[in-house]
């Protein structure tokens, strides 16, 4: 497990206080609130999901345009009546993106280079990867309390945000990031993603945690990716990825296969051993979904999508039913010429949980040494059990395969070697990381006129 993507990253932040980082992550001239009366009225088709069990929607936009047209029911000239059963939002590098022109263009006195000499003061010599790593953190916090000003009008809206990328290789920095998120921002889940060529990732969300830190555990393509995450982290949330995996393999109904034997297991994981973890389906491509697996814990969808779900009138709700029992494992209609190099067992896989490494996973976390590990200790209690395919560290090459797009190559070695839940998560990382990068690009570009010519030339 030695080889990593970002291994010459190096981050320091012991010099700067919490209370710095935590009071820029909150703009200076004061946080807006609605214009108007905000009043709340329920969405019919959201209330029969919810009515089956679910007990979240959340939307994946870090654009509030996006949220007024999403969750604005009705508007006059006094009051807006929002969607109540849309009670959060997930950011992502994607995302991300989209608005950070926004806060690297601002003229106010509170913008980019104020940040970065506040931040000199404690840290003199502050290097580009660092101011990378801190802008994007700043920017992450201010867009969490710009959604929370505006849409919780007295509620609880929860919003995750996820870490800097470079922070996967750093346990330390990890978590100190992950608490000046949860101090600036009310309600937030700090995204902690699966990372398999870093164990530790598991480490890292089990001791935010414990220090009543929500997380929300991401970048998890199937049922024993998750019930690891659960028994291990017991996080809040965890994710599966269902559309990609729909997507990659061909098949309308295997996300949906995959989210549905991931809730039965956690559903008895909660009741069996009080885990707080809530079932969470991401990467939704289609409306349908939320009709093949109503009452699972908890929806992120993208905007259009859900938009599309509250606008169509296929199906009312009336005929939204509960789904936890259904299993379309005869009905994923998977090709031959799929199946042919991928191969059946690996795809079943991606929903089947062996009955030992549940049993490996409960001794593990019971174990007197656990909260003494770190990732390599993990790595070798994994593989020592028989579990190694859970992590893999890809070599160089082997890292710009994966960067080159989310979906799984079938005819590549990797697809031939890898279980396809490591490999999905790998390529979710390496998609992620491409993002990073060209926001990284964009931040450095605005800032390394402000750091020393000896650190950035060093960079």
């Amino acid at each position: 497990m030695a080889e990593t993507i970002n291994e010459s990253t190096h981050l320091d932040f012991c010099s700067l206080r919490d209370e710095t980082v935590v009071q820029l992550m909150r703009p200076t001239a004061g946080r807006q609130a609605p214009p108007k009366h905000i009043r709340f009225r329920s969405h019919p088709l959201a209330r029969a999901v919810k009515n089956c069990g679910t007990a979240h929607f959340y939307t994946d936009t870090a654009d509030r345009e996006e949220l007024q047209d999403l969750l604005v029911a009705e508007e006059n000239s006094q009051d807006v009546v929002l969607y109540e059963e849309v009670d959060g939002n997930t950011t992502n590098q994607p995302l991300v993106i989209k608005v950070l022109d926004r806060f690297l263009g601002q003229d106010s006195a509170d913008n980019v280079p104020t940040w970065i000499k506040r931040l000199q003061k404690e840290k003199p010599e502050l290097s580009v990867e660092e101011a990378a790593v801190l802008i994007y953190s700043i920017i992450n916090g201010r867009l969490g309390l710009d959604v929370i000003d505006y849409y919780s009008a007295g509620r609880i809206w929860q919003i995750s945000l996820e870490l800097h990328t470079a922070l996967a290789q750093d346990p330390g920095a990890s978590k100190r990031v992950g608490r000046w998120l949860n101090q600036a921002v009310p309600h937030a889940f700090v995204k902690v993603p699966f990372t398999p060529d870093n164990p530790h990732c598991f480490l890292i969300a089990r001791d935010l945690e414990n220090q009543g830190i929500a997380v929300n555990f991401t970048t998890t393509f199937s049922a024993r990716q998750v019930v690891a995450a659960a028994l291990l982290a017991n996080p809040h949330r965890t994710n599966v990825f269902l559309g990609r995996l729909s997507q990659g393999l061909g098949s309308e109904l295997l996300g949906e296969q995959v989210v549905l034997e991931t809730q039965r297991q956690i559903t008895r994981l909660r009741g069996k051993f009080g885990i707080r973890t809530l079932n969470m389906l991401a990467s939704v491509r289609r409306w349908q979904t939320m009709v093949l697996t109503a009452g699972c814990d908890v929806y992120t969808v993208p905007y259009p999508v859900l938009k599309a779900f509250f606008t169509q009138t296929e199906i009312g709700a009336e005929q939204i039913k509960n789904c936890l029992n259904a299993d379309y494992a005869d009905r994923l209609a998977i090709s031959d010429a799929v199946l042919e190099k991928v191969g059946l067992r690996k795809i079943q896989q991606l929903y089947q949980v062996e009955h030992q490494f549940i049993e490996f996973l409960i001794e593990l976390r019971s174990s007197a040494d656990y909260a003494r590990m770190d990732g390599e200790d993990l790595f070798k209690h994994f593989d020592e059990a028989g579990f190694g395919d859970f992590f893999y560290s890809p070599s160089r090459s082997e890292w710009r395969e994966l960067r080159k797009g989310k979906l799984p190559d079938l005819d590549s070695e990797l697809t031939r070697t890898l279980p396809l839940d490591t490999l999905y998560s790998l390529l979710a990382v390496g998609d992620f990381i491409n993002f990073q990068d060209r926001m990284d690009e964009m931040i450095r570009a605005s800032v390394e006129h402000l750091l020393t010519p000896r650190v950035a030339a060093a960079s």
